[in-house]
């Protein structure tokens, strides 16, 4: 059934009267129970491709889901799988068990969308580029044509489509998912840059600070765009980041914002964190204290680096102060930056260098999922330490930068 088309659903006693101008008379369609809450109605053809072993469905909370991905993987799965929103249906195309394709059927989803978002195109060039798509010319191909584009910078462009995609699934507190095996489903394949199990830890890390995020928000918060950072970056109006503080000054409380978005919550909830990690907009109101967190055995020696680095971090503040300097916030955020692709970085800083609450819970999580995800990110705090010590002994004048780094190094050794 098209995902436009109106469905009417009316409870009688006893029975369910489903109207729609997609039911055409002599068609046969089946009902069948996807968990305790919802029906899947579908043709007789398609119930007959998906009978038996063929595929399987069910509602799933975000920790089965991301189970059942690393199971996909493990398994090395060849197939497809649906996995319904509620606002949209995601299609991730699976070879022996690697993502090499996504689709969507979500406006905020399509390639134009997606690099606008990204601040690869302006708002007139998705403009200009969407009028000239049609059947047989697609919107990279005009993107290609009008000379945009490169061929690199296209494809660059489809891995990110995919990776954006796959990574919006991980946002949701529960999904419909519907998995059909089978090796030659996919209608194309991107070569994605890293293993899809690591992909799926990149996605849950974001999707942990995500979830701390929309936690701490209330309707009551206010935003409001700060203008030295707008300056420094050089947003302007027609560029996502522009268009979207423009936004965020018109309408200053979550609730207003999200109310005259056009993008999902999902996606509008991302683009307010995105921009708050980058101190590009400050929130009024909004939490910023460290709740108690569990410093079980897992994550002891993650807990002590933590507490190292802002020892380091408070320490090199006052050495700064002392020599009339400022100190470099912004040499750590591009560290980090460069470290991540910035969506799925799991660590981010505050404007006085100290790690975000979000990103502090986000590592603990990850931390406590596996020995392998602690090790990991403990690999990537001592990096940081080790970059912060750095900056230290190269920035701090007359040798006292060099005195200040040794005097911290049996931190991290």
């Amino acid at each position: 059934m098209p995902t436009d088309q109106r469905v009417t659903v009316e409870a009688g006693s006893g029975l369910l009267q489903i109207q729609s101008a997609a039911f055409a008379e002599g068609q046969a369609w089946q009902v069948r129970a996807i968990g305790r809450q919802r029906l899947l109605v579908e043709s007789e053809a398609a119930a007959l491709a998906m009978r038996g072993d063929q595929a399987g469905a069910g509602r799933l909370s975000h920790a089965v889901f991301v189970s059942l991905l690393y199971g996909l993987v493990a398994q090395k799965f060849d197939g497809l799988m649906s996995v319904d929103l509620g606002d949209s249906v995601k299609r991730l195309y699976f070879r022996s068990g690697e993502l090499v394709f996504a689709a969507s059927n979500l406006i905020d989803d399509r390639l134009g969308e997606v690099i606008y978002r990204a601040g690869q195109i302006t708002l007139d060039q998705l403009t200009e580029a969407a009028v000239q798509v049609n059947r047989t010319t697609k919107f990279g191909r005009v993107l290609l044509e009008s000379r945009v584009f490169s061929s690199s910078q296209l494809w660059d462009a489809l891995k990110l489509q995919v990776t954006s995609i796959f990574q919006s699934t991980f946002l949701y507190d529960h999904v419909y998912v519907q998995l059909e095996p089978g090796q030659h489903l996919s209608p194309t394949a991107v070569a994605i840059d890293e293993p899809t199990v690591t992909l799926i830890d990149d996605c849950l890390g974001y999707a942990d600070l995500y979830r701390q995020f929309r936690l701490r928000l209330d309707n009551s918060c206010k935003m409001a765009a700060v203008d030295f950072v707008l300056e420094r970056i050089g947003a302007k109006p027609g560029t996502f980041i522009g268009d979207t503080v423009e936004l965020v000054n018109a309408h200053p409380s979550i609730e207003g914002f999200l109310e005259h978005s056009k993008l999902t919550e999902a996606n509008s909830l991302c683009a307010l964190f995105d921009l708050l990690n980058h101190h590009i907009i400050r929130i009024e109101g909004y939490d910023t204290s460290t709740r108690t967190l569990d410093t079980g055995a897992a994550v002891k020696q993650i807990r002590s680096l933590i507490d190292a680095y802002h020892l380091i971090i408070d320490g090199a503040k006052k050495a700064f102060t002392a020599e009339g300097l400022e100190f470099p916030v912004l040499d750590i955020e591009l560290f980090l930056d460069q470290q991540y692709s910035f969506r799925r970085s799991p660590v981010f800083v505050l404007q006085n260098g100290t790690i975000a609450p979000e990103a502090i819970v986000s590592i603990f999580t990850k931390a406590r999922t596996s020995a392998r995800q602690a090790e990991v990110m403990a690999n990537q705090m001592q990096g940081l330490i080790l970059f912060l010590l750095q900056v230290i002994g190269d920035l701090l004048p007359s040798g006292k930068g060099w005195e200040l780094k040794r005097s911290f190094q049996n931190l991290v050794t």
